[in-house]
């Protein structure tokens, strides 16, 4: 009797976890699909000329948005260590979708959009998950809130005022993406360890790391957006 009730129970939390995997990654793929068809004329190269198909670069990208909701999902339902293992999946699309672009010179308008998208979505949807099961401190993520803040609120200042220059990776950029992608791989395997008090220790070095990465890269946007206004006004 009691193994039949186990196996039950097994079963229906199998049948919701399904359930809100494809609940929660349906939309953000039906969403990806709908900004593909509306912005198709972002498929060309820098130099203008068209891409008639979406490249092996795009679709390393998309599928790094792709997981976002699968990663989440297994987090919040306790499957830790699967959900590090796709974590870790997704960051090496990112690092795989540049050396493809590069390798291959698939390039594109689209790619160059989406890319930041792809890396900010699963940045911040991680570190809230992090942040709210009290694994990083309010500190850190009120400076990744602000790097991200000041990120679109000078885009869309920029853009408005016409001096948006040409997005592209920056060292800044680069170093604290593997950075931090490195702090939050470790604390996800800690928390599907069951966040042992033997670990905890690091976070004295592990999070004055990051917030001095996160500050960092701030001072770089605002170098680059303080840059594209003296340009603009120059020319």
């Amino acid at each position: 009797m009691l193994a039949a009730c186990g196996a039950t129970l097994a079963a229906t939390g199998r049948g919701s976890l399904a359930a809100d995997l494809v609940l929660w990654t349906v939309p953000v793929i039906g969403a990806f699909a709908i900004f593909s068809l509306r912005n198709v004329h972002l498929f060309c190269r820098p130099d203008g000329s068209e891409v008639c198909r979406f490249e092996a670069a795009n679709a390393l990208t998309a599928v790094r948005i792709f997981l976002v909701p699968p990663v989440i999902v297994l987090l919040n339902n306790g499957y830790m260590m699967y959900g590090a293992i796709l974590w870790l999946t997704a960051e090496l699309t990112d690092v795989a979708d540049g050396f493809v672009a590069r390798r291959f010179r698939q390039d594109t308008d689209f790619g160059m959009m989406i890319d930041p998208v792809g890396d900010i979505m699963a940045t911040i949807a991680v570190f809230t998950w992090l942040f709210l099961g009290g694994r990083v401190p309010s500190w850190l993520f009120a400076l990744l809130v602000a790097r991200y803040v000041q990120f679109f609120a000078g885009l869309a200042i920029l853009s408005l005022t016409g001096r948006l220059p040409k997005l592209r990776a920056t060292l800044a950029g680069k170093a604290t993406g593997l950075v931090q992608g490195a702090i939050i791989m470790f604390l996800l395997l800690r928390a599907a360890l069951g966040d042992p008090p033997r670990l905890e220790s690091y976070d004295n070095i592990l999070f004055p790391v990051l917030g001095a990465a996160f500050l960092f890269v701030i001072a770089s946007q605002t170098a680059i957006g303080l840059r594209a206004v003296r340009n603009n006004d120059a020319s």
